[in-house]
């Protein structure tokens, strides 16, 4: 008798490679416009002029000085991100200036990044795939995503987000796995630090250690819990400390954006109220079709929008209840309690810091996505079991549906918001404001290097009317809430990067905000001597300008 060969590879793993490989594939699918753009945002190319890597001095460099040291950059912020300045070293190595590779990267890092999403959220679920897909589908179709993905100098946050995961997920992994889990935790601390070298906000990931053992633990003991998530985190928490000695040391301080004066209390108040507002606001109503928060009572819209959110939780984890399954109560509300620690765990970060801006949202849209995903899909699932019951019944007693009153009301809610998501989605909605911010930079900067090959010594480029906004797109929704344009130190890097070796000074002494690009764009430039170079940029229909900046 013949004995069957063991397969390899089950359903479950081909459920979950399809899984995994379907939201990676609409990810990429959403952002694939992307490889037609030109460098987007504002620190692109300064970014690309440091990290440059010729020898081994210029590799130290990258974990021994500050993030764009040596431009004018480090007069508004200072930052140590050496494991996202390597990545444009990497880029520029085999792309040299083409915007195709860098733009490249981020498409597949993002599309990376929703893979690990599935896989995670498979993890903490103990295996349920049509909850792990839709948090990874919810994740890629979210608007705020058009605030990192396009912006060539944003991949820091989606680097941060996929060593995170990538962390979590061997630490995940670990605890049930007993032969390899010395190298599993090993990796995880590994992709711990690679993700601090990527953002500052992956600094998170110790306390989610903690929770996610607390969380979890069977144990009744709540002593018992604590000590052991303490003693499993511990390691996490001593490379945070020693990240951090190294980055007081390089920083010769905490670093971070530099103010000119301190903040008053009042400001301060003012400030953490919009953190608050905000940072819900963008992942639960990223844009405004009926411009409600731009109303007299637009705050006044805030709290309505908060409390639906927190009805459509409240009432899932209240119906499970009445079947009675406790295994099934109890994972549930570990699963929601520790996704919605991870959830606040940026918001506090952010405000203790008092930074906050919208591009910063990538990674707090993972733990929301898979809030939003797990009450739909687990009501959705009794719903259909319920059909099922029912459909082999002769009769049908009308108090089966009222039993199911809470999960039909979860659906609607979830659906509704799924399905508002998506209607303003990539997929369906056109976000081409770093498009056209890339066809400003292609035009000035290919024009200013052209123009400056015969300036002299200590020469001063000045720049009239350069954009630093399209008012259509202001008025626009939906839309990107960060584009960036060009400043005077990333149009110093570009010809510096284009071989301009001399002193130069750039120096922009207007901004326009044209409507739109519909016009014609050009630069006309002036040269006055050898040493100073005139360039305005003219956008016809004639461009609204701003005073001179003398």
């Amino acid at each position: 008798m013949l004995l069957e060969r063991p397969t390899l590879i089950n359903k479950n793993d081909v459920l979950l490679i399809g899984a995994v490989l379907s939201v990676g594939i609409v990810s990429v699918y959403l952002y694939h416009p992307i490889l037609g753009y030109f460098f987007t945002g504002t620190d692109t190319i300064t970014l690309i002029e440091t990290s440059r890597i010729f020898s081994f001095h210029d590799f130290t460099r990258l974990f021994t000085e500050p993030l764009m040291a040596g431009s004018q950059f480090v007069n508004i912020a200072n930052f140590f991100r050496p494991f996202a300045s390597f990545s444009y070293s990497i880029d520029y190595a085999i792309w040299h200036l083409n915007p195709f590779g860098f733009q490249l990267t981020n498409l597949l890092l993002n599309a990376s990044v929703t893979c690990l999403v599935v896989l995670v959220m498979y993890c903490l679920s103990n295996g349920n795939l049509v909850f792990s897909w839709l948090s990874g589908l919810i994740f890629a179709l979210h608007p705020i995503l058009v605030d990192s993905v396009p912006a060539t100098d944003r991949r820091h946050d989606i680097i941060a987000a996929f060593f995170l995961l990538l962390s979590l997920l061997f630490f995940l992994k670990s605890r049930v796995s007993g032969r390899n889990r010395k190298w599993l935790i090993s990796s995880s601390l590994l992709c711990y630090v690679l993700a601090l070298g990527g953002k500052e906000v992956a600094i998170i990931l110790p306390m989610m250690i903690l929770l996610q053992v607390y969380i979890f633990s069977n144990s009744k003991d709540w002593t018992g819990r604590f000590f052991s998530s303490v003693r499993q985190s511990f390691p996490y928490f001593l490379v945070t400390a020693a990240c951090l000695i190294w980055r007081t040391f390089v920083l010769r301080g905490l670093g971070g954006y530099l103010r000119t004066a301190p903040l008053s209390w009042e400001d301060i108040q003012a400030y953490v109220s919009n953190i608050f507002q905000d940072y819900f606001l963008d992942l639960i109503y990223p844009a405004d079709p009926l411009r409600v928060l731009d109303t007299s009572l637009g705050n006044f819209w805030v709290f309505p929008i908060l409390v639906a959110f927190g009805f459509y939780l409240i009432l899932f984890l209240w119906g499970p209840m009445s079947e009675k399954d406790h295994m099934h109560e109890q994972n549930t509300a570990s699963l929601t309690s520790f996704l919605g620690s991870w959830l606040m765990l940026p918001l506090i970060l952010f405000i203790a810091t008092l930074t906050f801006a919208h591009r910063s949202m990538y990674i707090p849209a993972i733990p929301f996505s898979a809030l939003l995903a797990y009450p739909l899909a687990e009501s959705l699932k009794r719903l259909l079991n319920m059909l099922s019951k029912i459909r082999h019944q002769s009769s049908v007693e009308l108090k089966v549906f009222f039993q199911y009153k809470s999960e039909v009301i979860v659906v609607v809610l979830g659906l509704s918001m799924f399905c508002f998501l998506l209607l303003y989605s990539p997929l369906i909605r056109p976000y081409d404001q770093w498009e056209a911010s890339g066809r400003i930079g292609r035009l000035v900067l290919t024009k200013l290097a052209s123009g400056t090959r015969q300036l002299n010594q200590d020469c001063r480029v000045n720049l009239y009317n350069l954009p630093n906004c399209l008012r259509s797109y202001e008025k626009k929704e939906p839309k990107a809430k960060d584009v960036t344009y060009l400043s005077d130190y990333s149009i110093k890097s570009w010809l510096n990067l284009c071989g301009f070796r001399k002193k130069l000074d750039v120096i922009i002494r207007s901004r326009s905000q044209p409507w739109d690009l519909s016009g014609d764009l050009s630069v006309a430039i002036l040269k006055l001597g050898k040493q100073n170079l005139r360039a305005i940029i003219r956008i016809k229909p004639l461009a609204k300008r701003t005073s001179p900046i003398w």
